[in-house]
């Protein structure tokens, strides 16, 4: 495992809501998504944590085309099968081999089901992941995300309402 992947997979995927458990979010418009437990939600977010650095850590020993240093973010449901559906590039800054592996990884994603929210059918995450060479690239673009972030949490818009993955 190269360094970049070492990186990727160890701080990409910590996992976060994005809104507090006593403002539900309004997810299609008019039922709200809520936490049922903060403690599950931890629970929930540490198993699908090993679960996503897993992902991101199996590459095929064939490949020799790497990940640039960037950020990607690709948005997901659930399915119906408890996993990743409607995985979509949401925003990147980093190259097709970044956007293809943290897609790959979303979509190995087994336990989307778990969530502990009140209504998982309408739930909307969004995977925030990090590739970074060392850990001065990876300490800037986590900064760089960190700021993306509150200025996408306080826009009005329904990106908002995200359960996110990552940061």
């Amino acid at each position: 495992m190269n360094s970049l992947t070492k990186l990727a997979a160890s701080s990409a995927f910590a996992l976060m809501l994005s809104l507090p458990a006593a403002t539900p979010a309004l997810a299609g418009g008019d039922e709200p998504i809520v936490v049922q437990s903060k403690p599950a939600m931890a629970e929930w977010r540490e198993k699908t944590t090993r679960d996503l650095n897993r992902a991101l850590s199996h590459r095929p020993s064939s490949a020799r085309l790497r990940p640039n240093n960037g950020i990607v973010q690709v948005s997901f449901t659930l399915g119906e099968d408890g996993r990743a559906d409607n995985i979509k590039l949401y925003k990147s800054g980093a190259n097709w081999i970044a956007e293809r592996l943290a897609k790959r990884a979303v979509r190995k994603l087994d336990t989307l089901d778990e969530v502990p929210v009140a209504n998982r059918a309408k739930a909307r995450f969004l995977a925030s992941i990090i590739f970074a060479d060392n850990a001065h690239i990876h300490d800037r673009l986590a900064a760089e995300l960190k700021k993306s972030e509150r200025t996408r949490l306080a826009s009005a818009d329904e990106s908002r309402e995200f359960i996110t993955v990552g940061i």
